[in-house]
């Protein structure tokens, strides 16, 4: 469940989607070459992208989510409330043998993937005028190719049934079947909806001026240390990174490509950038998502995620995930550089420098 928090639930939400105004990362070509920095190129005639690709979430100091100590999300009022109340106790729960998708049900792990398939693919996509109507089309349909949710839930699938048994699955649903398990997930489901994304960096905000008590940042970073999520959310994004730079190099002339070595160490220079203000995005995400719950409950969250069957779960989804993304990134990218070689890119960017109002 909370292994989709700590695989992309935050991934695509705390690596891809941590607001462009707290971590800018310029990308451009030069030549044959993709070029990542925190600092745009001096270069005129450029056209940026940042990662992430998307809009900066609003900086407003009015935080919509209830404080940690809040009452239970059902006795929440419904304009407070971070997110829909959570499943009724008469919900539909299996009983007996679980099985793979039940598992990955009941943790979030199915329902949230399409969120985080679109906004990973979303990093492929030039912005809006850097390309051609043809070309921003052809890059559309690769990547709508690649980074298709059902497709890649069937390969999470397969990989959680060779490595985990019957045991280990029945182990892992005694929480996901039990009300806070279930309940826990119908609050990372809601707030991982892209509707969401403005509160929470309202929230975000709202924290500069009115922390959050001492006792609750601890449960969340004893959280973000069991989960693995911070340095999780980095290798996604910099997955992500690393398959442009290494499809623009095996796209370059002979003459012109750069070493395999030099277009990794690039990307690796991103990692100290990237992970401290993800680490910074994760805890602040992570405050606002469990706002509804107790101490304790998020304790006994905890307590889960560190014992056997949640270890388990939480290795196995994110070595599922985290493969499946870097084996998709790099087909990805080596057939958009393929399709739109990278001359054509630096072409649209000179003619869109030359035609930019002085």
């Amino acid at each position: 469940m909370r292994r989709l928090l700590a695989l992309l639930g935050i991934a695509a939400v705390a690596a891809l989607a941590t607001p462009a105004h707290a971590l800018e990362v310029y990308r451009w070509i030069e030549g044959a070459t993709v070029v990542y920095s925190d600092q745009p190129p001096q270069s005129g005639g450029v056209v940026l992208t940042s990662l992430p690709g998307r809009e900066p979430l609003p900086v407003v100091i009015a935080p919509d989510a209830p404080p940690a100590d809040a009452p239970p999300v059902e006795a929440a009022p419904a304009e407070t409330a971070a997110v829909p109340p959570p499943p009724e106790p008469d919900v539909i729960v299996r009983a007996g043998s679980a099985t793979v998708d039940e598992i990955l049900e009941l943790s979030g792990m199915r329902p949230q993937l399409p969120g985080i398939v679109r906004a990973l693919g979303a990093e492929y996509l030039p912005p809006a005028g850097q390309l051609s109507e043809h070309d921003t089309a052809l890059i559309g349909q690769i990547v709508a190719r690649h980074f298709a949710p059902a497709r890649l839930y069937a390969i999470i699938r397969d990989d959680f049934r060779r490595r985990v048994d019957q045991k280990g699955l029945d182990s892992m649903a005694v929480w996901f079947r039990s009300p806070i398990g279930r309940r826990i997930t119908a609050l990372e489901i809601a707030a991982s909806r892209p509707e969401v994304a403005p509160k929470i960096g309202a929230f975000a905000a709202g924290l500069k001026t009115s922390p959050a008590p001492a006792s609750r940042l601890e449960l969340v970073q004893r959280l973000d240390w069991v989960t693995g999520t911070s340095h999780e959310a980095t290798e996604l994004g910099l997955s992500i990174a690393g398959s442009v730079a290494r499809a623009a190099a095996a796209s370059a002339p002979a003459e012109r490509r750069a070493r395999v070595g030099l277009v990794e160490r690039r990307v690796e220079e991103m990692r100290g950038q990237m992970a401290a203000l993800v680490g910074q995005n994760v805890l602040a995400q992570m405050l606002y998502i469990y706002g509804p719950l107790s101490d304790a409950e998020l304790k006994e969250y905890v307590d889960f995620l560190a014992s056997p069957p949640g270890r388990a779960y939480g290795r196995t989804a994110h070595n599922a995930l985290l493969h499946v993304v870097r084996e998709v990134a790099d087909r990805t990218a080596l057939e958009v550089l393929r399709a739109v070689p990278p001359q054509r890119w630096v072409s649209a960017q000179k003619a869109a420098g030359a035609t930019a109002p002085r």
